[in-house]
């Protein structure tokens, strides 16, 4: 069929055939063998441009030439620098100008300020030490794509970038930035679930964005809405993270000084007493103590039959054994799920975090042990109610001026200025002093933590400070607490050589006529004489029939 045509025509159709053979890779872009990087690697023999790491980086399929732009890839020419623009605008700046760099817009979309707002802008002439992309993402050659990096390292990857640079006060100084912020910020929720694994919790560019940042002395709610739904502007003022100082944040400075204090003053003294005790104790047991008139009074009582045929005195009824129980499970629960919040800086914080399945569950069994404490604190109250109007509600733990008496007969029995002990009635004041403390503890325990609960609620209808003083309270007060808990109560109950390894009254509710005698020595007295007057008249009554 084709010796039919022309011969010209043949040679047109070859021809047009030649030319496409020709243009068509040409306009397909085939890859210029130049472009190769094992090529650069000759010179270039760093770890990082190993094939094996390049292709684990967000440019694994960009070549060397297309970043590194004006330059003659040839060891016998002269290589040149680019001083077009961007370079030259951000020379203008005052800026280091990397030759690569200025070819990050060429990809990226870094808007018409080379700087990249608000790092580029200039303040008060400032321009030295401003940053640009390597600064915040890191070396081109090794960073890789944020969606493959786990949410939290890649956040805190991000922080530490942000923190170099204002936590350095010789940086910061030119553009009269202060430097507290970074440890402000340590103490915020933010910065202390981001160091426990939280994927949550946000970082410095989630709130203050990246490349459009948000001014800080902008009050706008806009980045709390991410998280917190109902958040207003005035919730947005209580993300601050100035220090605590007094002329700064002086509600927030005396609120910690206050704490403080009480803290040490607190355990000191209680840690005093412990060790004076402990002496008092042991140099009691070096002299020996008979207790033949126990003996003789637990005849007695059994006689009366105020004691059971197990010798005992019922000590407490089975509601307040359930009562010690629930909170005994709460205070624990909330310990050791409070205190990796409170000091997210040491390693058992994190083991703690994982032990309880995570931030999260942390966080709920957090939440559970507290709704433990409201019920214990209102079954309590309940039960005390339902005392009073039955007319049986004991005044043996309202503090009394004996108590005083008692205490300072107790530490002069320490010191050996006396021979007893004073015997103390029903409740000592070391166990009055326990009591007393719960209801003070649960008082800013639960109403600091019902603020913290619900921040952004409470926002809307109290002042800022507010919120400010229940943030620090519960931490506070918790590590007074918990403190108090395990240096002064577990003594008492548990070290204390007389009722080592532990006292069992929690359980069972009861104590032996030598544990009444030996610890409520005016209460064991109290019963001998009213057993005395109960054997008394029953005698008299048999003698009479």
């Amino acid at each position: 069929m084709l010796a039919h045509l022309p011969a010209r025509l043949l040679w047109s159709a070859a021809l047009l055939g030649a030319l496409l053979t020709v243009s068509l890779p040409a306009t397909a872009k085939t890859p210029n063998p130049s472009d190769d990087p094992k090529w650069c690697r000759v010179c270039h023999q760093d770890a990082v441009f190993a094939p094996a790491e390049v292709s684990a980086t967000a440019h694994a399929d960009v070549s060397c030439r297309e970043c590194h732009k004006g330059f003659h890839f040839n060891p016998h020419e002269k290589v040149i620098s680019p001083e077009g623009e961007p370079a030259q605008a951000l020379k203008d700046r005052g800026l280091r100008v990397p030759d690569a760099w200025t070819a990050c817009g060429d990809c990226h979309e870094v808007g018409e300020n080379p700087g990249h707002l608000p790092h580029g802008k200039d303040k008060d002439g400032a321009k030295a030490g401003l940053p640009y992309c390597k600064d915040c993402h890191g070396s081109p050659h090794t960073i890789r794509l944020a969606k493959e990096l786990e949410p939290n390292a890649h956040r805190a990857e991000m922080n530490e970038k942000c923190i170099t640079c204002h936590g350095d006060p010789k940086h910061m100084k030119p553009f009269k930035i202060p430097t507290d912020v970074v440890e402000g910020y340590e103490h915020t929720m933010h910065a202390r679930h981001l160091h426990l694994g939280s994927k949550e919790s946000p970082g410095c560019a989630d709130c203050h964005g990246g490349h459009k940042p948000i001014d800080r002395n902008a009050v706008t709610a806009q980045p709390c809405i991410k998280c917190h739904e109902n958040a207003t502007p005035e919730f947005r003022k209580n993300a601050k993270h100035a220090a605590m100082t007094a002329d700064r944040r002086p509600i927030s400075f005396w609120t910690v000084k206050f704490f403080a204090w009480l803290t040490f003053l607190t355990i000191l003294g209680l840690c005093l007493h412990v060790l004076l005790d402990l002496a008092a104790t042991f140099r009691a047991a070096r002299k020996g103590a008979a207790h033949g008139h126990v003996d003789h009074g637990a005849n007695l009582l059994a006689k009366a039959g105020l004691v059971g045929k197990d010798r005992r005195v019922v000590r407490f009824d089975i509601h307040q054994r359930i009562m010690h129980g629930i909170m005994a499970f709460s205070f624990t629960t909330l310990v050791l799920t409070g205190w990796p919040l409170s000091a997210h800086g040491f390693g058992a914080s994190r083991f703690l975090v994982d032990l309880f399945g995570g931030l999260q569950t942390a966080g709920l069994w957090h939440r559970i042990a507290a709704i433990g404490l409201v019920i214990t604190s209102v079954y309590h109250l309940t039960y005390l109610v339902v005392l009073a109007f039955s007319r049986k509600l004991p005044l043996s733990m309202v503090p009394m001026p004996r108590d005083l008496f008692d205490a300072i007969g107790n530490i002069m029995y320490f010191l050996g200025l006396k021979k007893e002990r004073p015997k103390f009635a029903r409740f000592s004041y070391f166990e009055k002093f326990d009591y007393w403390a719960v209801f003070w503890g649960v008082v800013i325990m639960v109403g600091s933590g019902t603020i913290r609960w619900f921040p952004a609620e409470f926002a809307k209808i109290a002042p800022n400070w507010l919120y400010e003083v229940a943030f620090l309270a519960h931490a506070d007060e918790a590590l007074l607490a918990a403190m108090a808990i395990f240096v002064w109560h577990f003594y008492n109950v548990h070290l204390r050589p007389a009722v080592f390894p532990m006292s069992w009254v929690f359980l069972h509710g009861k104590l032996t006529v030598e544990e009444l005698a030996e610890e409520h020595g005016a209460e064991y007295d109290a019963l001998v004489e009213k057993a005395k007057s109960k054997v008394a008249k029953s005698d008299d009554g048999k003698e009479g029939a």
